[in-house]
């Protein structure tokens, strides 16, 4: 007998999956859920990346279109920095920072990233003894941007507002016109990890996404929970 494999394009977590079981775990009540059974993997990846999908509408009506195709890759609560839609991206990844005291308290970063072409969810997460949430939140999307062998589509989904306007509001190119000063005058803070993700940012193509926080956005949940447990970790 053939076996069976499971494609979810729109549930709680997206992918391939081997059983039935695991499948009905991410579907299962979930709005709008979109899924599909296939005895050829190969075929069940390209209908996970949208082989089937229409052709895009025209420049007018495109954004409209992106919308409700993807409104589960793309949450209502997201601020779209750009219209690629997530099918398109090499990547789709989630980061976050936490910090049990801030400043100068224990902290952790995660990013849960997913390859688009395989499906395959891979998770990161490390912290810090005395740090910022800041750090954190920066810390964790320099090991995203690192994650990729090559330069790679990427979408990146945060819930912080000071790594995502850094890029999308071009913080980060007026803080390096002005020798890393802020608008005050003042040293930019966090620099030796800002630098890092400059460099990353300018290997790949990054869509920045702004995503509300404990909103239950599954992927933005679990970062905040293996964030967490790595701040944890350090308050021992």
């Amino acid at each position: 007998m053939t076996k069976k494999v499971y494609a979810v394009r729109v549930g709680r977590t997206t992918g391939v999956f081997n059983s039935w079981a695991d499948c009905k775990k991410q579907v299962d009540g979930f709005p709008a859920a979109r899924y599909k059974s296939f005895t050829d993997l190969a075929e069940a990846l390209r209908w996970l990346n949208g082989s089937d999908a229409p052709r895009r509408a025209p420049a007018a009506s495109a954004g409209t279109a992106a919308r409700k195709r993807w409104s589960t890759d793309v949450p209502s609560s997201a601020s779209k920095a750009g219209g690629r839609p997530d099918s398109e991206q090499d990547f789709v990844i989630y980061t976050d920072g936490s910090c049990l005291r801030n400043p100068d308290g224990p902290g952790g970063w995660a990013a849960v990233i997913r390859d688009v072409h395989t499906g395959k969810i891979t998770e990161l997460a490390g912290g810090d003894p005395r740090t910022t949430n800041n750090r954190m939140e920066l810390s964790a999307a320099i090991a995203a941007l690192t994650f990729p062998q090559k330069s790679a589509k990427i979408a990146l989904y945060t819930d912080s507002q000071y790594l995502k306007n850094g890029f999308t509001r071009h913080w980060l190119t007026a803080w390096k016109k002005r020798g890393w000063k802020k608008a005050d005058g003042q040293p930019v803070l966090n620099q030796d990890l800002w630098k890092q993700l400059d460099a990353l940012y300018a290997s790949h193509d990054v869509t920045f996404h702004w995503v509300k926080g404990h909103v239950g956005v599954e992927l933005n949940e679990r970062c905040d929970q293996l964030a967490k447990r790595e701040a944890m970790r350090f308050a021992r």
